[in-house]
C-alpha cells in the first residue's frame, strides 16, 4: 500500500502540473557573450524553491505558482542578479538572464615558508569517526622524518615516539617490527595494524602478524594509539597503528611523483605514483620496487608493492572509496649465528638455500554517508588474502647445510605455506548531541569477521638452492584449517563536562569461536579438532583535561584480550597434546600522563602505565 500511495501521489502531481502550466517558470542563464552558464543557482526569493542550470544554461521551476515572483540568480565568478516576474507575462515563454562578471581588487598576498615540523604531533578529540580524547596517541609526519624511508628504518621513523621498542629482525627493510609496554615486537603483531583505517593483520585470530608491507614512500603519516583505545578498533594489548597513504592532488587532473634511492649493498628503490581529480572522481596509484643484496652473505631481498585508490563523491553527503593494496617480497635468509660466529664475522652466512616469501592483497570498499549535520555513518568492507611461504633448512647454527657424500646432493628442504582468507565488515555510526551548551559525541557499531587460515607445514621440498616451493612428496606433515567467525558490538560516549574536561566511558562485547580442523602426521584424527570460544564483555573509560589547545592531562583504563593463535595449539611433537579448554589471554591497560608543546621548539610527554597480561588459561571462556 505504501508504494501504491507514492505512485498515486506522483501521478496526481503530474496531472496537476499539466493542468497548471502557468505555474512553471523556465529560462536560460548566460554571460554577456551569450555563452551558457552551467551550475548557476536560481531560487525564488522568500521561498525554499530553487534549482541549478544545466549544461545549456537552462533551468525550470515547475511549481512556482501564480502571481509576482522575484528570482535570485548567482554563480561563482559573477555578480548576483535579481529578476522580477510581474505575473502578467506568458509563463510558458522562457526568460533570458545575463550575468556580469564579478570584478574586484585582490588583496596583497604574502607567501612565506615554514620549517617542516619534525616533532611528534597529537590527534584531535574526534578523528575519522574515532573518539581519541583521553587516549595516549602520537602522529608522525613522514615528510618531517630525517631517516631512511626507502628501507623502512623503524628506529629512525619512530625515534621521537617515547616507549616504542624496535626489533630489527633481518635488516631488509621489508617489515616494521615494533612494540610498546614490554610486548613482543615480532611483525608488530600485538597491534591492530591498519592502512587508511583498513585492517592489514594477516589473521587477527590465527596469525595476527602483518605480512602486508607497503612502500614507506607512499605513507604521509603514521598514527599510533595505545591500548586504552582498544574498545573501538579491536582488543589488542598494544593498541593500533594506522599507516595513512598520501592523497591525490585534487587541484589537477593528473600529477606524477617519482622517488628513487640507491645505497650500499646493492640497494636500489624506485617509487612512482600518479594521482589527480576529474569531475567527482579522485584517484591515486603507485608502483614500488626495491632490490638489496643485504649486509650479510646470502641475504638478497627483492620487494615490490602496488596500491590503487578511487574515491567517488556523489554529493556533499555521500562518498564511496575503493582501494586495493598489494605487497610481495622474497628474502633469502642467511641463517642463524652463534655468539662466537657473530664476534668472528657478523656478515657471514650459515645458509644459502633458505627463503621467505609473503604475497598479500588488501582490498576494501568504504561508504561514508552523512545522514545529517550531526550524524555520520561509515560502512567498511575489507579483506586480507594471500600467502606466507618459506623453504629452508630449519636447524641450529652449528648444524651445517652440507652436501651428503652418499648422494652428492644437499638435504631436502622443508616447505611451509600459509594461505590467508580474512573478511571484515564494520558498520560505525557517530552522532553529535547537545547537553546544555556542550556538544558531545556517541560512537557505536558492529564488526563481523570471518577468517580461514589454511596452514600446510613440514612438506618435503627439493634439494636445490633457488626459491622453489615444489614438493617431492605430495603429503604434508601438517595440513590444517583455523576458521573463525566473530561478532563484536562496541559503544563509546565522549561527554564534554566543560569545554576543557571530557570523560569517555565505553564497552565492547565479543561473541564468536575459532575451530581448528585438519591433519597432523602421526596423530589420531580425534586428537586434532579444537575450538576456542571468544565470549566476553570489555569495559573502559578515559578522562581528559585540556590545559591549552596543544596541551592536556589524560588518564584511561581499558580491558583487553589476545586470542589463542594457531601456533599455540599445534602440538610440537607426538608427546604433546593441546588443551581443549584453552581460553584467550586477558588483562587491561591503565595509563595516565601529560603532553603538549612549549612554543615551536619543545614537545613533552610524561606518562605512567600498568599493563596486566594474563597468559592463556583453561576452564572455558
Amino acid at each position: 500500500m505504501r508504494y501504491l500511495y507514492i505512485l498515486l501521489t506522483l501521478f496526481l502531481t503530474t496531472i496537476a502540473n499539466a493542468q497548471n502550466p502557468e505555474g512553471k517558470i523556465t529560462g536560460k542563464v548566460q554571460n554577456k557573450n551569450k555563452e551558457a552558464i552551467e551550475g548557476a543557482s536560481v531560487r525564488i526569493k522568500g521561498s525554499t524553491q530553487g534549482t541549478i542550470t544545466d549544461k545549456s544554461g537552462v533551468f525550470t521551476l515547475p511549481n512556482a505558482g501564480k502571481g509576482t515572483h522575484t528570482l535570485i540568480i548567482s554563480s561563482v565568478g559573477y555578480q548576483t542578479y535579481t529578476f522580477k516576474l510581474d505575473g502578467k507575462s506568458d509563463s510558458s515563454t522562457p526568460v533570458e538572464i545575463s550575468l556580469h562578471e564579478a570584478v574586484g581588487n585582490l588583496q596583497e598576498v604574502v607567501i612565506s615558508g615554514n620549517k617542516i615540523n619534525t616533532q611528534v604531533e597529537y590527534m584531535p578529540d574526534i578523528h575519522n569517526n574515532y573518539l581519541i580524547a583521553g587516549k595516549k596517541n602520537e602522529v608522525i609526519q613522514l615528510n618531517g622524518v630525517n631517516g631512511n624511508i626507502a628501507e623502512k628504518n623503524a628506529r629512525q621513523i619512530f625515534a621521537k615516539v617515547p616507549g616504542v621498542f624496535v626489533y630489527d629482525m633481518d635488516g631488509t627493510g621489508n617489515q616494521v617490527n615494533i612494540s610498546t609496554r614490554g610486548l613482543e615486537p615480532h611483525r608488530s603483531w600485538e597491534f591492530n595494524i591498519r592502512q587508511n583505517g583498513i585492517i592489514t593483520n594477516s589473521d587477527m585470530y590465527g596469525y595476527p602478524a602483518s605480512h602486508y608491507s607497503p612502500a614507506m614512500e607512499s605513507i604521509e603519516r603514521v598514527e599510533l594509539i595505545r591500548g586504552s583505545g582498544s574498545l573501538q578498533y579491536g582488543a589488542q594489548f598494544g593498541g593500533m597503528i594506522n599507516y595513512v597513504t598520501k592523497q591525490a592532488d585534487s587541484t589537477r587532473a593528473f600529477s606524477f611523483e617519482s622517488q628513487n634511492s640507491g645505497g650500499s649493498f646493492g640497494l636500489f628503490s624506485s617509487y612512482n605514483a600518479i594521482g589527480g581529480k576529474t569531475g567527482k572522481l579522485t584517484y591515486y596509484a603507485y608502483y614500488q620496487k626495491r632490490h638489496s643484496d643485504g649486509y650479510r652473505k646470502n641475504s638478497k631481498s627483492d620487494a615490490e608493492s602496488q596500491f590503487v585508490s578511487l574515491i567517488y563523491q556523489f554529493n556533499a553527503r555521500l562518498r564511496l572509496k575503493a582501494e586495493l593494496g598489494r605487497s610481495k617480497y622474497v628474502y633469502q635468509i642467511p641463517g642463524p649465528l652463534t655468539d662466537d660466529m657473530f664476534y668472528q664475522d657478523p656478515q657471514q652466512s650459515t645458509r644459502s638455500r633458505n627463503y621467505f616469501n609473503p604475497d598479500i592483497y588488501v582490498p576494501s570498499i568504504v561508504l561514508d554517508w552523512k545522514l545529517s549535520d550531526r550524524t555520520q555513518l561509515r560502512w567498511t568492507n575489507s579483506g586480507v588474502f594471500g600467502d606466507r611461504n618459506s623453504v629452508m633448512i630449519d636447524a641450529f647454527a652449528n648444524v651445517p647445510d652440507a652436501i651428503d657424500p652418499a648422494t652428492n646432493q644437499y638435504k631436502n628442504r622443508q616447505v611451509d605455506i600459509d594461505n590467508f582468507n580474512s573478511l571484515t565488515t564494520e558498520l560505525r555510526l557517530v552522532h553529535q548531541y547537545q547537553i546544555g551548551s556542550m556538544t558531545s559525541f556517541l560512537a557505536g557499531g558492529i564488526q563481523y569477521m570471518n577468517n580461514d587460515l589454511h596452514r600446510r607445514q613440514l612438506g618435503k621440498g627439493t634439494t636445490g638452492s633457488d626459491f622453489d616451493l615444489t614438493l617431492v612428496d605430495p603429503n604434508w606433515g601438517r595440513d590444517m584449517h583455523f576458521k573463525t567467525s566473530n561478532v563484536a558490538v562496541f559503544v563509546e560516549n565522549l561527554l564534554y563536562l566543560t569545554r576543557k574536561l571530557t570523560v569517555s566511558p565505553g564497552f565492547r562485547i565479543e561473541n564468536g569461536a575459532t575451530d581448528m580442523t585438519g591433519y597432523i602426521k602421526n596423530y589420531k584424527p580425534e586428537d586434532i579438532p579444537n575450538t576456542i570460544k571468544h565470549n566476553f564483555p570489555l569495559f573502559g573509560v578515559n578522562v581528559q583535561y585540556r590545559l591549552k589547545p596543544d596541551s592536556r592531562i589524560y588518564a584511561g583504563f581499558s580491558q583487553a584480550y589476545r586470542p589463542v593463535i594457531f601456533k599455540d595449539i599445534i602440538p610440537g611433537s607426538v608427546l604433546e597434546l593441546a588443551d581443549k579448554n584453552l581460553k584467550d589471554a586477558e588483562g587491561y591497560n591503565l595509563e595516565a600522563g601529560i603532553n603538549g608543546k612549549i612554543g615551536d621548539v619543545l614537545t613533552y610527554d610524561i606518562g605512567v602505565f600498568q599493563l596486566l597480561y594474563k597468559p592463556f588459561g583453561s576452564g572455558g571462556s
